[in-house]
């Protein structure tokens, strides 16, 4: 599950291709807002070129940004081959958005013979209509967790940004209710714009993480250090978790279903399943080195 996902236009060149190295656990590759109008053929013959490419670090992930409508279906068509993790949707209104991509993406993988498992779809929620159709769009074919574009949203309902973000609550609150319903992976936080405002970036992300997101979109390199340090358990949080399940597994066994943890807290199942995505979330770090 990665913590990082890094934006990289699609007509970058070297950068794209240098990408991988940068420490994110994936890239996305974007043809949509990233790309100039002019530039958009030369953009999916550098993505497509990228992703035939193999690479030294396989762990990371690559994904594209596709276009809106029916040009985001021609971006599919010509950028699709070996190497392509998933694909985010932009502007997502309604699961039929995603429906259309995932109905290509399908018949694409017949087409080229795709073996292994099937391209994932990252639907972005930007809109008063995506966020009152998030339950059913997170439900929609293919779909592995939903990401936050706030600058759009921002746009849309007419809020303005402020250093606390508190105008963001609602829309964060109904994503992260929405993948939790859907029973789908945790979603990505948005971007942040400010680029050498790494404090700020750190007290937004930690806002992010209490509400339940688990990852944040990129825009440089920079920021992905405490984009991970933020989104990764601690070693004290990973040696709390161990001790409260062991001591909560001893209790069971004695017949009792309810504790009281070293700081005189109430135990359930409930808390200890937090404990337990804390150990699963140290696990998947583990794999990823």
């Amino acid at each position: 599950m990665p913590r990082s996902y890094l934006y990289v236009p699609g007509d970058a060149g070297r950068r794209l291709e240098l990408a991988n190295s940068k420490g994110a656990d994936a890239i996305i590759a974007d043809l949509e807002d990233g790309v100039a109008a002019t530039q958009k053929v030369v953009a999916r013959q550098q993505v497509r070129a990228w992703l035939a490419q193999p690479t030294a670090h396989p762990k990371v992930e690559r994904w594209v940004r596709l276009n809106v409508g029916a040009q985001g279906i021609d971006d599919l068509e010509q950028v699709f081959g070996t190497g392509l993790h998933g694909v985010c949707i932009p502007k997502v209104a309604d699961p039929q958005d995603v429906r259309r991509v995932a109905s290509e993406l399908a018949r694409l993988e017949h087409a080229h013979h795709w073996a292994g498992p099937g391209v994932s779809i990252m639907p972005l929620i930007e809109s008063a209509d995506g966020l009152l159709s998030a339950v059913a769009i997170a439900r929609a074919p293919r779909v592995l967790r939903l990401q936050l574009g706030e600058v759009d949203l921002a746009a849309d309902l007419g809020l303005e940004p402020t250093t606390d973000e508190f105008e963001f609550l609602n829309a964060r609150a109904t994503v992260v209710t929405a993948s939790r319903a859907a029973e789908l992976t945790p979603p990505v936080g948005a971007v942040q714009i400010e680029l050498r405002d790494l404090a700020s970036l750190e007290q937004s992300s930690w806002r992010l993480r209490r509400l339940g997101f688990r990852a944040r979109a990129a825009i440089h390199p920079s920021q992905l250090q405490m984009i991970h340090t933020v989104f990764s358990p601690s070693e004290q949080d990973v040696d709390e978790a161990r001790r409260l399940i062991a001591r909560y597994e001893d209790a069971r066994e004695s017949g009792v279903g309810v504790l009281v943890d070293e700081d005189g807290r109430m135990v359930d199942e409930a808390v200890v399943l937090r404990s337990r995505s804390v150990i699963a979330l140290a696990q998947d770090e583990e794999g990823r080195e």
